[in-house]
């Protein structure tokens, strides 16, 4: 059984409880993981799948999570 939307599911669930509590700086770095997610596991061709590892997160220079 594929259990990765779960995971996806969590990271979502993060960003939106961060939403609630307006908390933007920890909304953003959700949905950057989220994103970051997506782009390792589901858009990864076979050759690139790297099972039971979470994608880097990479945040640009100028993102600062103390905003």
């Amino acid at each position: 059984m594929d259990t990765r939307h779960f995971e996806l599911q969590d990271l979502l669930s993060e960003a939106l409880i961060a939403l609630e509590a307006g908390d933007r700086p920890r909304v953003e770095t959700a949905l950057r993981r989220a994103l970051a997610w997506v782009e390792h596991d589901w858009l990864a061709t076979p050759g690139e799948l790297r099972f039971g590892r979470q994608p880097p997160i990479v945040m640009d220079e100028g993102d600062d999570p103390d905003d």
